[in-house]
């Protein structure tokens, strides 16, 4: 009855907060109430859970550990951007499987894996992508883009990942600028933006994001054991990965219309007040300049303003923060 899943589930899915009879979906699917029945079952062993009331019906009540590709097809299904969406068990990570899926299509669309046996972060960092408790994505954005514009692609996911975590789970997350989201200093976002496109514009932005979940502190090893947390370890609550990923997907949305449309002066004070970064003496580093000092200003065009101890003001385009 596979193939009767992907509708089944998508009227389950939309009603809730209800129960449905297999009579009413075996009529408005124009399928017999054994095929309801065989079907129902069949979610269930994927890893679907439904509450079954006797003269009331069939409810959704929770989802697959891992990610499942009906459910998954369902929530791009909503999108009014992205087009296609590929998932998949493990990957290297989403951001390869990214640029070689993009060689097949010119639609916008999203990769979600759930593991990552090499993912990167920025500067060619390891990121930990342990399977079923975080969110590994890369969302692929065809637009082109003038070239002044693209410096400000960060601020604005970053604003739209903070902003998703503190709806989602209620804890209180922070950028660190440009484009890290940190609860209580500890990190527990970071994604790594890619470009292509010709000498005079951008074609595609490339945005790999990795968010820890639904991780126990004691799945953080060695440096990371002080240094990372997640949404569950934060709140002491369970993140549903569907609705994390439901409302991610508006946010960026959102925001990636905001990016072509605004300018980043237009959002800079409220990304100013998601940022952890001010009336702190730290270290930024860029290259091979290190600077310790206190951030004094953001600039229009994204670029920050530290002073160090003896006043000198330095301009950063896109450091590393040590906190």
């Amino acid at each position: 009855m596979a193939k009767y899943k992907s509708d089944i589930l998508e009227l389950l899915y939309h009603n809730r907060s209800t129960y449905l009879s297999g009579q009413m979906i075996a009529e408005q699917l124009s399928i017999s109430r054994t095929a309801v029945w065989k079907t129902i079952e069949l979610l269930k062993q994927q890893g679907f859970s439904l509450s079954s009331v006797q003269n009331k019906g069939y409810q959704l009540t929770r989802f697959p550990e891992e990610w499942d590709q009906d459910m998954m097809a369902l929530i791009i299904k909503q999108s009014s951007y992205f087009k296609k969406r590929f998932v998949y068990k493990e990957v290297t990570s989403t951001q390869l499987v990214a640029k070689e899926k993009m060689l097949e299509t010119d639609e916008p669309f999203i990769v979600v894996s759930e593991v990552q046996t090499a993912g990167r972060g920025r500067f060619n960092r390891n990121w930990d992508s342990q399977g079923s408790k975080g969110l590994w994505m890369t969302a692929v954005f065809r637009k082109e883009v003038p070239l002044h514009k693209i410096m400000t692609f960060n601020l604005f996911m970053s604003l739209a990942i903070a902003k998703t975590i503190r709806r989602v789970s209620g804890a209180e997350a922070k950028i660190k600028w440009p484009n890290d989201i940190y609860i209580d200093d500890r990190k527990c976002c970071g994604f790594l933006t890619e470009i292509s496109g010709d000498a005079s514009a951008i074609q595609n932005i490339i945005c790999g994001i990795g968010i820890n979940l639904n991780h126990e502190l004691s799945d953080f090893q060695d440096e990371l054991a002080v240094k990372a947390t997640s949404l569950m370890a934060a709140t002491g609550q369970k993140i549903n990965r569907y609705q994390f990923f439901e409302e991610l997907l508006t946010e960026i949305e959102v925001a990636f219309q905001q990016f072509i449309t605004l300018e980043f002066s237009d959002i800079k004070e409220e990304y100013m007040q998601y940022s952890n970064i001010w009336q702190r003496k730290l270290r930024y580093t860029e290259g091979k300049k290190v600077v310790e000092g206190t951030a004094v200003e953001m600039m229009d065009d994204g670029r920050l303003i530290v002073q160090d101890d003896e006043g000198t003001l330095h301009h950063f385009i896109s450091a590393d923060i040590e906190l």
